[in-house]
């Protein structure tokens, strides 16, 4: 009986198993991958920069600061040209 020619028994069962542990194993990261890819394009799905979840509001100054500046410039003729005085007199030459 020629020993080297044909592997005992036991080893090819050990051999078998060995087979069919690494392909689970390779069946689990690619499950595991996928599940966590997904997770990830959802997380990034919600939290994109673009993606507003409440309406959006104009950036604008506060109110009360508009209507001061909006005073001041009336008052100072920036959007108004500002009024002459009735006293004075454009000279004749």
């Amino acid at each position: 009986m020629n020993m080297a020619s044909a592997p005992p028994e036991p080893q090819a069962q050990r051999i078998a198993a060995a087979r069919r542990r690494a392909h689970t194993a390779k069946l689990a990261f690619a499950a595991a991958g996928l599940a966590f890819f997904g997770i990830g394009m959802t997380l990034v799905k919600a939290n994109v920069a673009g993606h507003s979840r409440r309406p959006l509001r104009p950036l604008d100054a506060p109110s009360r600061f508009q209507a001061i500046v909006r005073q001041d410039a009336l008052a100072g003729g920036l959007l108004a040209p500002a009024q002459a005085s009735p006293s004075a007199q454009t000279a004749q030459s």
